[in-house]
């Protein structure tokens, strides 16, 4: 009779415990939108519209899933699984957090955040996550630079494509073009 008891005693604390200890955030989805000093800006002189209309196809290009995309407050976030190449021993995923902010003269700012989330501990017992936000300025600037430039067509005329004289379609890509006419 007694060990019945302790046996349910038991499941409920290890169910209680458990129900505790799941690896997803207790706090809500859009609360990683409070801006603060882990955020890096770019200022564009283009509408919110355009900067927010950008960024959207920048990281869906790049291969994010994205969680929210919101206009009417200028919120996007996503993530992307596995980065490395097939068989890669590392299980690591990145977020990020974009706010597209009113800028100065009718221009508009990119905020943004990256966040590099690892599983840390024993993957049986503990699915713990590591979270650290990324502030390489290089890595920032990348994307401030694809956001820019997304969308833009540059026209080449077809006479620049066109290989120079004494060169094949094929050995243009490859061989240097002597600015005298001589090979």
């Amino acid at each position: 009779m007694r060990q019945p008891l302790v046996l349910a005693l038991v499941t409920i604390t290890s169910l209680g415990l458990a129900a505790c200890a799941t690896p997803n955030p207790i706090q809500t989805d859009r609360t990683v939108f409070n801006f603060d000093s882990t955020f890096q800006r770019a200022a564009y002189g283009q509408p919110i519209e355009t900067t927010f209309d950008k960024t959207v196809t920048v990281f869906r290009e790049a291969g994010y899933a994205l969680d929210i995309v919101d206009r009417a407050t200028g919120q996007i976030s996503g993530q992307r699984g596995k980065t490395g190449d097939k068989g890669a021993s590392k299980n690591n995923d990145m977020r990020f957090v974009a706010l597209i902010l009113p800028g100065v003269g009718g221009g508009s700012q990119l905020a943004l955040k990256f966040v590099q989330v690892s599983n840390v501990g024993v993957p049986v017992l503990n699915r713990t996550q590591a979270e650290v936000v990324l502030s390489q300025p290089e890595l920032y600037a990348y994307v401030f630079r694809r956001v820019d430039d997304a969308n833009r067509v540059i026209e080449t005329p077809p006479a620049a494509l066109a290989p120079t004289s004494g060169q094949s379609g094929l050995e243009s890509d490859i061989l240097p073009v002597d600015p005298n006419g001589t090979n």
